[in-house]
């Protein structure tokens, strides 16, 4: 493992840039909207979520598992995969990566009951996640460690000063930011900083008495980093554009959506 996000694999194989993410969306967007698209990939996290939540992964390894999908479906599309296999395979994959590992039996047995009411239960069984391993594995070129925003996150908040209940806010951010596709994008500390930055100006931030954050004007710290700020507004506004999403998306009509978009013919068939 390298001794930093800068001589990473992650740094070095697995930055992409939005070009190249657009590239990747061009087949399922022959059959569906951007909008409704970014529907059905907040819906794949939400079970990603949800699985992981019924196995008591730390969140740790609900990140990584988040960015493996997401890594993923960078090279396939939605329409020619079976995502549900994929994301069980991801969540299998990244316990062992993070360290808490779960049988693959269980893995598969949970996804069963997690997915009994959309999908009538998870239609594989263990053999299959661990044959489509070998597959995911491929497809991630074996670059398997993840850089995350937490640590960074949490050393900056610690250095300012600031009250456990603004590091929770800018902590929910950052989960939040997994349904988008900054984390393919962007350095972690960025992301960090730009959750930081969101928590300062929604006014969540609180600091300790005599902190460096409570001595400092924040528009002024953020101005002073040596980063590109232009960065931090395009990390900004792209977790503001997944609430403006969100903000529409309902649990209940997604399976309906994926539904029809798998339905509709293949234009290649035509």
């Amino acid at each position: 493992m390298a001794a930093n996000y800068w001589a990473s694999t992650q740094k070095n194989h697995w930055v992409v840039d939005k070009s190249a993410l657009m590239h990747s969306r061009e087949e399922d967007l022959l059959y569906t909207t951007e909008t409704d698209y970014v529907k059905l990939k907040i819906w794949f996290s939400h079970l990603i979520q949800k699985l992981a939540k019924r196995l008591q992964l730390k969140q740790q390894a609900v990140a990584t598992a988040f960015v493996y999908f997401k890594r993923f479906y960078t090279k396939n599309s939605l329409r020619g995969t079976e995502p549900l296999l994929v994301l069980v395979t991801c969540v299998y994959l990244a316990t062992k990566i993070e360290e808490c590992p779960v049988h693959i039996k269980m893995v598969a047995q949970e996804a069963k009951h997690v997915f009994q009411v959309e999908f009538g239960g998870f239609p594989y069984d263990s053999s299959k996640v661990a044959e489509f391993e070998f597959y995911l594995l491929e497809e991630l070129e074996f670059y398997l460690i993840v850089w995350h925003p937490y640590r960074p996150l949490v050393q900056i908040c610690q250095e300012l000063g600031m009250k456990e209940q603004g590091l929770q806010f800018a902590w929910f951010i950052v989960n939040d930011s997994f349904r988008t596709d900054v984390c393919l994008m962007y350095p972690p500390h960025m992301i960090a900083l730009a959750a930081l930055y969101m928590t300062v100006v929604l006014h969540h931030a609180e600091f300790a008495p005599g902190s460096i954050g409570e001595r400092t004007d924040m528009a002024q710290w953020f101005a002073d980093l040596n980063v590109e700020v232009e960065t931090l507004v395009e990390i900004t506004q792209e977790i503001l554009s997944i609430y403006e999403v969100w903000a529409d998306w309902k649990e209940d009509k997604m399976m309906p959506l994926w539904k029809e978009f798998r339905a509709k013919p293949s234009i290649h068939n035509e």
